[in-house]
């Protein structure tokens, strides 16, 4: 039984590996036959793919089965796109309340994979995704969407969008490479004005043709490179930035020191959009074989005026695991008429409102991007209502805790240590309180950002 099980454990690397390599191809070759270039083909295809997931939730999932039959809806009902209206919104709230029923009973417990995403939107949102299928989908997609900055399998790759890397050692590395993709995966809250030149040398010397990045991450590289009056990356061929709302002063600083072009793409966590910016201009196209989006505006509509906001909703159809069926990200988005020439049947948007980050400001006047704020509650997200922090001035922050019950010292110094990690030249005050109040709309800040004239400019 012992060589046996050693013999498996052995090559389980190699079947993860044959399995990712599996759907990988399988969802490649599947974007290179649908292209859904005209609007006939973008409809009919997702049509189709609403309709079996419709199909599959009211059978398998049971939070929709009792959902569908309370508003008196059938996937037979389901005639034309339109008719996803007549299906309530489902929101973070209620992933929380039904995350159990959100998960197909039909569904192999042994390929469910538990994730879980925060930010600046709050406390962390836990949600189910295929194991098997979560991974190379994306990487099919995001290669997919890549390609129109050059990018090809296999490029070398900086990466600065993690928070912790294995294997740092102080003032020599602070990276981790992967041979099997060529990216060599930076640590980004290490980058600062002490550690840059190790983190420069090493980026010469190897060679990226492009970095992968949070858009704070790649302009505070471009800063420090400005600043030193130090020479752009020769191989550099694309800068790919996501999961931050992009200044306009923030692209135009990194092209004009890396000389190349900033992409930006939308996608997030929970795996149900996709959207990147067109060819020849900074416009978003949401990729219909993705997901389902509708752009809602305030009087429950689809959005149709150019320059109309509407909120993002979404409708993922890859994820049978725990399907999310018109899911209301929180996200802003402004409608435009204009159309990508190479794709002009896609949903296109000017901006994305909902994702301009907030800044932390250190103590030096650099801003740190506020996306991982809420790390320090992830362990203890179940004894707390709510926080919020507060900066008046750069290097120093408020946070208030609305705690379910008293948090002791202990939980406090965690706090303040995981803080720390992510912004270690600023200070933090912690103090508990028993309510934390809401803005005049009904909306909570989970930042309130204080220095009003700072207004980013001054980080040039």
């Amino acid at each position: 039984m012992m060589a046996s099980f050693s013999f498996l454990k052995l090559f389980k690397p190699v079947q993860d590996l044959c399995t990712f390599a599996r759907f990988y191809y399988k969802k490649r070759q599947q974007l290179k036959n649908t292209p859904l270039s005209t609007g006939g083909e973008v409809s009919n295809y997702q049509f189709g793919q609403l309709k079996k997931i419709l199909d599959y939730a009211y059978k398998d999932v049971p939070y929709y089965t009792r959902l569908f039959n309370e508003v008196k809806f059938h996937p037979d009902d389901f005639r034309s796109l339109e008719d996803i209206k007549k299906i309530p919104y489902i929101d973070k709230n209620i992933i929380r309340q039904n995350q159990q029923d959100l998960i197909s009973k039909s569904f192999p417990e042994k390929y469910l994979k538990y994730e879980h995403t925060g930010g600046t939107t709050g406390l962390p949102l836990d949600f189910v995704l295929d194991k098997r299928t979560s991974s190379p989908y994306e990487t099919a997609y995001l290669e997919n969407i890549w390609r129109t900055v050059g990018y090809r399998r296999y490029d070398r790759c900086i990466v600065l969008r993690q928070d912790h890397v294995p294997g740092i050692i102080e003032g020599k590395k602070y990276w981790k490479i992967n041979r099997m993709t060529n990216w060599l995966t930076m640590s980004a809250f290490h980058l600062n004005e002490d550690t840059f030149e190790v983190f420069y040398k090493k980026i010469i010397d190897f060679k990226p043709r492009f970095i992968i990045a949070f858009p704070s991450n790649a302009y505070l590289l471009a800063k420090f490179i400005k600043e030193r009056d130090y020479q752009p990356l020769s191989s550099l061929r694309g800068i790919i930035c996501s999961s931050e709302n992009m200044y306009d002063w923030q692209r135009k600083f990194m092209e004009e020191t890396y000389r190349v072009r900033v992409f930006s793409y939308y996608g997030h966590s929970e795996k149900c959009a996709l959207a990147a910016e067109c060819n020849n201009s900074t416009d978003y196209r949401f990729h219909p074989q993705y997901g389902f989006v509708e752009l809602i505006n305030e009087n429950n509509d689809w959005c149709s005026a150019d320059g109309e906001k509407g909120e993002i909703v979404v409708t993922g159809f890859n994820n049978y695991a725990s399907p999310l069926i018109r899911y209301r990200t929180d996200d802003i988005g402004i409608y435009t008429t204009r159309r990508c020439g190479v794709t002009p049947h896609w949903l296109t948007i000017k901006k994305i409102e909902g994702r301009i980050q907030d800044f932390v400001v250190d103590a030096d006047g650099t801003p740190k991007t506020a996306i991982h704020i809420d790390r320090p509650f992830w362990n203890i997200r179940d004894k707390i209502y709510a926080y919020q922090y507060i900066q008046d001035i750069p290097g120093k922050l408020k946070l208030l805790i609305h705690p379910i019950d008293k948090l002791d010292n202990q939980q406090i110094e965690s706090i303040r240590k995981l803080f720390a990690d992510a912004y270690f030249k600023t200070e933090l005050d912690v103090e508990q309180v028993e309510y934390i109040p809401r803005t005049k709309t009904g909306k909570f800040k989970y930042l309130v950002q204080n220095i009003k004239k700072y207004d980013l400019n001054s980080a040039r």
